[in-house]
């Protein structure tokens, strides 16, 4: 592998001299650099980093493996400020049995410049960990050792893995700058992958062939090199941002050994849905499914319509399984067993209520899907090693239902925000059919703020926050998870101190409301005579979260969107309203979007109301420009003054 090796410098010109990015090589240079020249104000950025893939053949195990040889580099410019995920390295690794991932050559160490010399603290073995995450998934970690600003990390490990169809994604992209990049891909000819890229901006790419030593083969290489990339920002509206960054996977799509074997695995996305109905752990499942009608009669039996049904089976599911948090198409304890025990993955959960459904004469069908944190489906790239989770489909009066009984919190038609990753497959019984996965159902944000404003310019009052819906969901599925974080996180969105604090909810009505109590915060400027203050008070839009210029990719709410504020303000005795904010009204071309503010003076008070609606829970990237204006005039209009003068 070694000659390999030299080859790739020779044929693809890797130019060491110029920067030498082997292991140990770190220069004085690199730890002298005092910022980021891509980002300046960047807190760390990637000066170095390298997977380089191939395909070997193991005479033990007497098949082709995929090796992965991992480098990188990392400079530290403000210790306090990075990423801390960036301060270790961990390697996740697929270890289901026999056929597991290894790590090997794991190795981590620190630089730093002292008194003008290069100073090595390396990891030692005994201080990289490893941890079983469940019966699928296990890392290695280590932690790099005395990190100061200034510091190089530099790690390198190899993976080697029995999965040769899918190499897994690689980003060349990262939350900080990366200087250098390089992806190289090494495998037999007789393996044909296609590339699945990702991102807009774009790298160096390099193609070759040359002889296997000791082999009658020749290998297929092909390398990416992405220099200078910026960090990738933020931008509202997107529910995974790897979405964004430039980024790589192959998979196999066809093996072929000329006079002996060929195997072919390009599919489509019809002969993915046909394969999964055949499947023992999936479309056969939902065959025998008789045991299940006496529970669905019980669960069915005051409910007069199909709609009835589905709601009553829906929620007996939901509330009597357990997800046991996998993922995967294919079920893990069968329909019988997770009937009867009660938990099961995401496939067992969902078949089981694709099944009950049917018992009830109600045509109903899974459909497949990425989740959110596995990036989009690349819909010209049928592939099932893409998917994975599986949700329900119901036709009931001709309408699509959207079922997802792994979460509790869920209801018919608002899907958790795992599953919002644009388009699914429905599958039918000899076809799919593609299927957008939004929320349609109006989610709604209402705000109540009641205040007493003093000649001083101090206001006291209560604040009442009702979510419903997607809000509501997303609000107690957090909540479950920690209530202490989450408290301390909704409270930090208010800069002062509160009192009374409380969350209270209505299960059957699917809200929760938010309410606290505030007293003496400096809302106005009190000038002579007069008072002039913003009537938002805390509740003002002051920020865009339309940062960037342009956009090429969709903006993702979650849900169609109502959010209406009203704040009321009892004027100060001895004072009255000299002047008042002009009324506005802004629409988006469409009608998909709109705002309204008002603001009037009412039995000594000032009554502001607004209104922000968002009519569809996905919209194209041409609208980014349009929504971006929307927003700029919301913050100018919520910008006017009340002036208040002594009577």
């Amino acid at each position: 592998m070694k000659a390999i090796y030299i080859s790739l410098i020779l044929l693809f010109g890797i130019n060491i001299q110029a920067q030498d990015y082997r292991f140990g090589k770190v220069s004085k240079e690199e730890l002298q650099k005092e910022n980021s020249a891509i980002n300046p104000e960047a807190a760390a950025e990637i000066l170095y980093e390298s997977a380089r893939v191939t395909m070997e053949y193991s005479t033990s195990n007497q098949r082709f493996e995929a090796v992965k040889e991992f480098e990188g580099r990392i400079k530290i410019y403000d210790k306090d400020n990075v990423n801390p995920d960036y301060l270790v390295k961990q390697v996740r690794l697929y270890s289901p049995g026999a056929d597991r991932e290894k790590v090997s050559f794991f190795k981590g160490v620190t630089y730093n410049l002292v008194n003008g010399e290069i100073v090595t603290d390396r990891v030692k073995n005994s201080d990289i960990f490893r941890e079983r995450h469940n019966k699928y998934w296990e890392s290695e970690k280590l932690t790099f050792p005395n990190v100061k600003n200034g510091s190089v990390l530099e790690y390198s490990y190899t993976v080697t893995s029995p999965n040769v169809r899918d190499m897994k994604r690689w980003f060349f992209q990262q939350e900080i700058p990366v200087v250098y990049s390089r992806y190289t891909f090494i495998r037999p000819e007789y393996f044909s992958f296609i590339p699945d890229m990702r991102g807009t901006i774009q790298g160096k790419k390099t193609e070759n062939r040359i002889n296997e030593a000791g082999f009658n083969y020749r290998n297929d290489i092909t390398e990416f090199v992405y220099e200078n990339l910026p960090a990738l920002k933020d931008e509202a509206y997107v529910l995974n941002p790897d979405n964004l960054k430039a980024s790589l996977r192959y998979e196999l799509m066809k093996f072929e050994y000329p006079g002996r074997v060929s195997e072919n695995f390009a599919t489509t996305w019809i002969q993915i849905g046909s394969d999964l109905m055949e499947r023992s752990d999936f479309g056969r499942q939902l065959n025998g499914i008789g045991f299940l009608d006496e529970t669905v009669n019980q669960i069915t039996a005051s409910a007069q319509t199909p709609a009835a049904k589905a709601d009553a089976i829906f929620n007996y599911v939901k509330n009597n399984y357990t997800w046991n948090n996998f993922r995967g198409l294919g079920t893990e304890n069968g329909l019988r067993k997770t009937f009867k025990d009660r938990t099961g993955n995401a496939s067992d959960i969902n078949l089981l209520l694709v099944a009950m459904l049917r018992r009830a004469e109600i045509p109903a069908y899974p459909i497949v899907l990425s989740t959110v944190d596995n990036l989009l489906i690349n819909y010209s790239f049928p592939s099932m090693t893409n998917l994975d989770f599986v949700i329900v489909g119901a036709d009931i009066s001709g309408g699509l239902y959207l079922m997802d009984a792994t979460e509790k919190h869920s209801r018919i038609n608002m899907l958790p925000l795992r599953d919002l990753n644009q388009r699914g497959f429905l599958i039918l019984d000899k076809t799919v059919r593609e299927v957008p996965l939004t929320n349609q159902a109006l989610s709604s944000v209402k705000e109540t703020l009641n205040s007493n404003l003093t000649p001083d310019g101090k206001i006291s009052g209560n604040y009442v926050e009702i979510k419903d819906m997607y809000f509501a969901m997303n609000d107690k599925m957090r909540r479950t998870d920690n209530p202490k974080r989450f408290e301390s996180n909704y409270l930090s969105d208010y800069q002062f101190d509160v009192s009374d604090f409380r969350i209270d909810e209505n299960p059957e009505k699917g809200i929760v409301r938010y309410s606290f109590k505030f007293e003496d915060l400096k809302a106005a400027d009190v000038i002579g005579d007069k008072i002039i203050v913003n009537p938002m008070l805390f509740l003002q839009n002051s920020k865009s979260t339309f940062t960037a210029q342009t956009r090429n990719y969709p903006l993702e709410f979650g849900s169609v969107i109502s959010n209406s504020r009203t704040i009321k303000i009892k004027i100060p005795e001895g004072y009255k309203v000299e002047s008042l904010p002009n009324e506005q009204t802004f629409l988006v071309e469409g009608k998909v979007a709109g705002y309204v503010y008002k603001a009037e003076e009412k039995d000594g008070h000032i009554i502001v109301s607004t209104l922000h609606q968002i009519g569809e829970s996905i919209l194209p990237a041409e609208f980014y420009e349009p929504m971006r204006t929307l927003e700029n005039n919301m913050i100018t209009t919520e910008d006017q003054q009340v002036i208040l003068v002594k009577n």
